[in-house]
C-alpha cells in the first residue's frame, strides 16, 4: 500500500471549493502533489510494477560488481509508454506536510482521500509521481496551503490501516 514519508515534493496545485454534508456546506480542497524519485516507488503500488516498466542496462559500461545486481534504470518499452495512470486510492489517510517550525505549525490532514495516481517514467531510473490529496482543511490550513503553492514541501502520508494500528486479533488458532 502506497505510503511516503518525509518526501520532498511540490503543491503544484490548490482547488478550494464547497462539499455538501446533508443540508450544510462544508470546506474542502483538492490538492496536487508531485515528486520526483527513483522507479523503487512503483513497488508501492505492485510488487512487480517496477520490473514490468524498467530492465536493467544490457551492457553497462561500467562492470558490474560481484553478488550486486544491476539497478533496472531503462524503461521496458522505451519511449512507446511515457505516463500511466494509476487505479490506487487511499480512504482516510493521514496526510502532514512540514510548516514553519515543524510540530504544532505543520499542516495536518486527517481523514484525507488520495487517489489520481499518474506516474511519468524517465530514462535512468526516475519516475515523476503526481496524485491528488481530497481534504478538509481549515481557514488557517487554506492560508498555509496557499503560502507553499508552487514550491517544496515535505510531505507524508500514512495509509488508514497503518494509522489505525494492528487490534491483536490474527489468525492465532491456537
Amino acid at each position: 500500500m502506497f505510503s511516503i514519508t518525509e518526501q520532498t515534493a511540490t503543491l503544484a496545485h490548490i482547488n478550494v471549493r464547497t462539499e455538501r454534508h446533508g443540508e450544510e456546506p462544508a470546506g474542502a480542497a483538492d490538492l496536487k502533489i508531485q515528486f520526483t524519485a527513483g522507479n523503487g516507488v512503483l513497488s508501492e503500488f505492485h510488487p512487480r510494477l517496477r520490473h514490468a516498466l524498467y530492465k536493467a542496462e544490457e551492457n553497462p559500461a561500467q562492470g558490474s560488481v560481484d553478488g550486486v545486481k544491476p539497478e533496472p534504470t531503462v524503461r521496458v518499452f522505451g519511449d512507446l509508454i511515457e505516463k500511466i495512470r494509476l487505479k490506487h486510492e487511499l480512504v482516510g489517510a493521514r496526510v502532514l506536510i512540514d510548516f514553519g517550525l515543524g510540530g504544532d505549525s505543520d499542516i495536518e490532514l486527517d481523514t484525507a482521500d488520495v487517489d489520481g495516481f499518474a506516474v511519468e517514467m524517465m530514462e535512468g531510473g526516475s519516475v515523476v509521481t503526481t496524485f491528488r490529496v481530497k481534504c478538509h482543511p481549515s481557514g488557517e490550513q487554506v492560508k498555509k496551503l496557499y503560502e507553499v503553492l508552487g514550491n517544496e514541501i515535505t510531505i507524508s502520508i500514512t495509509p488508514a490501516a497503518e494509522k489505525q494500528g494492528s487490534l491483536g486479533l490474527g489468525g492465532n488458532d491456537d
